[in-house]
């Protein structure tokens, strides 16, 4: 995502906005080594873009050059809830790919559709059903799915992982969970934004659904990665998602990236360039390994 995207979604005058401070939150504190950055282009992968998968919605698959029924992970854009740009993390995508997933990334319906969350919510599932029953064709195995979201798409990927019995491993990058809380420890700039009624979030709905309220004890495991250094959504809305699993008896593991931001976003290169390291990407790979493959 660009910085010309950032100013489709009100409030997000990025640079002006100071950090919310993280306190005392739960989780694994992570140093990230910037290098070695994952390829940016990964041979072991090959793209169908464009699929359509429901009513002029597309998706773009990433699959392995290798043969066999490979684990499906569905990649969920963020976007602010005004765009879901399906080509966002290509590289990622295809990282994973190469390491022998089958990696979607799904368009969804947002406020440019006067869609809410629920209709979100729909099409990625409506997605997922699309891939599994195009299984042999696209050499899917459907009983090992995944899902995984950064931004508003952690917010939408936790929601479906916690809704779809088909889910067997969540990933959140930086995602909300209480939007009704989201402007805490922001300065009255960011608070009066996203009271504004016009704001998406409350176009979307979005405040109407709290993944922590859905948390249960056969939830799928959750891997949650964040920033402290995130000037967009506090690292304080991964650890309610965190705290609410480990309390339902979920299995739940919290990251904090020493000195990252909000994925490309960030307000320098160095900081995004944490979430294309290799250290990061493997240990979102060997978190889908454990729980996808095992």
């Amino acid at each position: 995502m660009n910085l010309k995207i950032m100013r489709l979604v009100p409030g997000m005058r990025y640079s002006k906005i100071p950090a919310a401070p993280s306190g005392q939150l739960a989780g694994v504190p992570l140093t990230v080594e910037r290098l070695p950055q994952i390829p940016r282009r990964s041979p072991g992968s090959r793209l169908r873009g464009g699929l359509i998968y429901r009513d002029g919605l597309r998706l773009d698959l990433h699959l392995p050059v290798t043969a066999g029924a490979h684990p499906l992970v569905v990649y969920v854009p963020g976007g602010g809830f005004v765009i879901a740009p399906r080509r966002m993390a290509r590289r990622q995508r295809a990282y994973l790919a190469a390491a022998g997933y089958a990696v979607a990334s799904v368009e969804y319906r947002t406020t440019r559709q006067q869609a809410t969350y629920t209709d979100g919510i729909a099409d990625i599932q409506t997605a997922i059903t699309y891939l599994t029953d195009h299984a042999d064709e696209f050499a899917i195995d459907p009983g090992r799915i995944g899902i995984w979201g950064e931004s508003a798409g952690g917010y939408l990927a936790s929601l479906v992982g916690l809704t779809d019995q088909r889910i067997q491993a969540v990933v959140d990058q930086f995602g909300a969970s209480d939007l009704s809380h989201v402007a805490d420890g922001f300065d009255p700039r960011m608070h009066d934004t996203v009271a504004d009624p016009r704001h998406p979030i409350h176009r979307y709905g979005a405040m109407r659904a709290n993944p922590a309220d859905l948390a249960h004890p056969a939830a799928p495991p959750f891997l949650l990665l964040h920033g402290d250094d995130d000037r967009i959504i506090t690292p304080a809305q991964t650890e309610l998602l965190h705290q609410a699993l480990l309390a339902a008896g979920a299995d739940s593991t919290r990251y904090l990236l020493t000195g990252a931001g909000h994925g490309q976003l960030s307000l320098t290169g160095r900081q995004a360039q944490q979430w294309t390291s290799t250290q990061v990407m493997t240990i979102i790979k060997d978190f889908l390994d454990e729980h996808l493959r095992s």
